[in-house]
This record gives structure tokens, C-alpha cells and sequence, in this order.
């Protein structure tokens, strides 16, 4: 309840907020979500299933564990949407491995119109979803935009070690 509260005056809006969507028929999350939304109620199935069955490659985990912590993630997805169900516990399991505490992890839920309810994402450019964005020192260094081109893990790692490149 205590960090419920703590990220609510953080973000000052209402966490983990459910609209009906009117074509489902069904409850989606949108704006400012904390993972355990995901991981109860009508999320969970998925959320769990996924996050146990992936198993992300030990050999670029290990390789991401020397770059990892300067870095930020945003996480924009909609709980109605296929992609966002697979991809997004796949990608907390690769952080949650990595020791990545909840706190460097920003998790904003949209409608199927690409809308996080009071959040305004206009800025974040989303077109679709789930999009992960990698931030080191607030500035963003890629992202991985509704399935991997090869892997979350080895999308990740390429991202990170490009912005490990100096600059020509």
C-alpha cells in the first residue's frame, strides 16, 4: 500500500486505471500501471504464463549485466493487444534477472487509439505497441518497437552497447 501511495504522488495520477473498452467488451488498462496490475485479475493469466515459459539467453544476460545499471525503461503497452501480452513479462523476467529494481521501470497501459487516459505520451511518439524505451541518463538511446528484431535480450544488448560507442 506503501509504495501504491508513493507512486501515486510521484506520478500524480491514478494508478493501475480501467476503461471499459467498448469493441472488447472487457476492462484495458490505461495511464500510469505498476506490474503487479499485470500480475492480477484478468491480466494475470498471461502475465504469469509468459513470464514463467520465457527463458532469456544466459550468455547475453550475463553480457547485459556489465552495461545495465545507468539505464532507465519506459514500457508502453496496451493489455488488449497480443504483442504487448507476449513481449512485456518476457521483458520484466530479462529485467527482473538483471536485478533491475521497479523503480527504473516506467510502465504507462494505452487504448487501443495509442491514448493513456490523463497521461499525456504525445511526446513518446507511439505508434506501437508494446514499445520499450532505453534511457541512460535521461536521454534516450533506442528502442524496441512491438516484437524483437532477433531477441529482447539481444535487442537490448545491441542497443546498449551502440550507445557504448564513441561518438564519430
Amino acid at each position: 500500500m506503501i509504495l501504491i501511495s508513493s507512486l501515486n504522488f510521484l506520478y500524480g495520477q491514478e494508478l493501475n486505471m480501467t476503461v471499459m473498452d467498448t469493441v472488447l467488451h472487457r476492462q484495458v488498462l490505461v495511464g500510469y500501471a505498476t506490474r503487479e496490475a499485470l500480475q492480477t485479475g484478468e491480466f494475470a493469466p498471461y502475465y504469469t504464463k509468459e513470464y514463467s515459459a520465457y527463458r532469456p539467453d544466459s550468455v547475453i544476460i550475463h553480457e547485459l549485466d556489465g552495461y545495465i545499471h545507468p539505464y532507465t525503461f519506459t514500457i508502453v503497452m496496451g493489455t488488449w493487444c497480443s504483442d504487448s501480452r507476449e513481449q512485456v513479462p518476457r521483458f520484466y523476467k530479462i529485467l527482473d534477472e538483471l536485478v533491475v529494481k521497479d523503480g527504473r521501470i516506467t510502465l504507462i497501459a494505452v487504448n487501443r487509439s495509442k491514448k493513456a487516459g490523463p497521461v499525456d505520451i504525445s511526446a513518446l511518439n507511439i505508434e506501437r505497441v508494446p514499445t520499450f524505451i532505453i534511457y541512460k541518463d535521461g536521454k534516450e538511446d533506442g528502442r524496441i518497437i512491438e516484437t524483437p528484431v532477433k531477441s529482447l535480450e539481444k535487442d537490448l544488448l545491441d542497443i546498449i552497447q551502440k550507445s557504448q560507442e564513441p561518438s564519430q
